[in-house]
């Protein structure tokens, strides 16, 4: 097995429909985030991962033939296709070392990372080296838990980057505080 880290980035087209006309946080992708962490953490990967107009873009760092034996499992996935990898190299050190699967809705940034590049959406598969950096850049600096406020609140959880240990803690909260409420009502 390799001992050296290496980052690959890579494009894919889903093969669901977004949830709103335009992107989104929907089950697909929730459901993606989550398997994409449980499987990073048992294999010691880290990433990141932006979905807009039907792509997915994904950075994913490890050690080689860990990258590649999960990419082989990539190839294999129903929910994608039209991989292709944008980058792969050998790195020191790992950029995205706290994230077993950061998701980052950078709307607004991409729309302006577009315009610099005469680019009328986003579509990694049009990308040079360059700029396939700079959005890992992006990815890399932009804080997760960022909420847009002046995005209607439905939206934002559809829409905004959405930690999943919150929503898991929320969900459980929510679990927790009903059936204190149905105790209550039960011995009242």
């Amino acid at each position: 097995m390799s001992n050296s880290d290496s980052r690959m980035v890579y494009a894919s087209k889903a093969t669901f429909k977004p949830f709103q006309a335009g992107d989104s946080m929907d089950q697909e992708i929730l459901d993606i985030l989550t398997t994409a962490r449980r499987e990073n953490q048992k294999n010691n990967l880290v990433g990141a991962l932006y979905y807009g107009h039907g792509c997915f873009f994904q950075c994913l760092e490890g050690k080689q033939d860990d990258i590649d034996s999960l990419y082989a499992k990539l190839q294999k996935d129903p929910r994608h296709h039209d991989l292709k990898i944008l980058s792969l190299q050998p790195i020191e050190q790992r950029r995205f070392s706290s994230w077993e699967m950061k998701y980052a809705t950078i709307d607004r940034e991409v729309r302006s990372f577009l315009k610099n590049h005469q680019l009328a959406k986003f579509d990694p598969y049009r990308f040079s080296p360059d700029m396939t950096a700079e959005l890992v850049d992006m990815l890399q600096q932009v804080d997760e838990t960022a909420l847009d406020l002046s995005a209607k609140p439905a939206q934002q959880l559809k829409r905004r980057n959405v930690s999943m240990r919150a929503f898991w803690l929320s969900n459980l909260i929510s679990i927790i505080v009903t059936a204190l409420i149905t105790l209550w009502l039960v011995q009242a």
